[in-house]
């Protein structure tokens, strides 16, 4: 018998149990080095993003702090669904899983969009018209009243009065100065024009707009004057009503 060879074979299945033991050992200390503990230090870095939506920006910045969380504005529009001041919009949205000190952006709003009514008293209604339409507002119905003080033809008052702040877009009525006169003025040509153009005509040449009706007309665009009830350049005294054909589309 071989006493070497009896050795080794005594002492294999104790080496090979160290070896596994050991082998073991380094690879559960490898797994928690490269998997386990990046996991758990990453869980714990991470954080829900909150719905900071409709908040003022004070109370925003306030409840994404609590998560570890910071903000910057993005972005400010008009919004006349969210306050003035309020946040619009978040990004990344609520409910996100985020890093720990991450920027939320936010828009907040400027509030609904508003203009201010410009001082038109004593002024043309062309130069009226600009005004407003320069200030976001739009010219609405004219009224017509007598001042003997004041000029014919200029802006008496406006509706509502001058510095009244009002939503974009919205309607402003004149009040416009209109003297009995003995003044003859040649009616426009109105065929053809656009009805915007022809109430912009009609406002320069003294004439008033009466009654509107309408015609199917493939042949033109609509919203074309097809028809005047005064024929061009005939002499009518200022302030004369004409009325209108319009084309329409059937």
């Amino acid at each position: 018998m071989n006493i070497k060879n009896t050795i080794i074979d005594k002492w294999k299945p104790i080496t090979v149990a160290l070896a596994v033991f050991f082998g073991g050992i380094f690879i559960f200390a490898l797994l928690m080095d490269q998997v386990v503990m990046p996991i758990a230090v990453r869980h714990g870095d991470e954080c829900l993003v909150p719905d900071i939506t409709y908040m003022s920006r004070q109370a925003a910045e306030i409840k994404l702090k609590e998560s570890n969380l910071q903000i910057t504005v993005a972005l400010e529009e008009f919004n006349a669904q969210h306050p003035k001041g309020t946040v619009i919009s978040q990004l990344p949205e609520s409910g996100a899983s985020v890093k720990t000190g991450m920027k939320v952006r936010v828009t907040i709003s400027k509030g609904a969009a508003s203009a201010t009514v410009p001082r038109l008293r004593g002024i043309s209604l062309r130069e009226a018209k600009l005004l407003i339409e320069q200030e976001g507002l739009v010219m609405g119905d004219l009224l017509w009243y007598t001042d003997e003080v004041l000029p014919d033809g200029v802006i008496i008052e406006s509706r509502p009065d001058a510095a009244t702040v009002m939503k974009l877009n919205a309607e402003v009525q004149l009040v416009v100065n209109r003297k009995q006169t003995d003044v003859l003025i040649p009616v426009p040509d109105f065929i053809g024009l656009d009805f915007s153009e022809a109430q912009q005509v009609a406002e320069e040449n003294y004439i008033i707009i009466g009654d509107i009706s309408y015609k199917v007309d493939d042949r033109m665009l609509p919203e074309t004057i097809l028809y005047q009830s005064i024929p061009p350049e005939t002499e009518v005294v200022k302030w004369t009503i004409i009325n209108l054909t319009i084309s329409q589309l059937e």
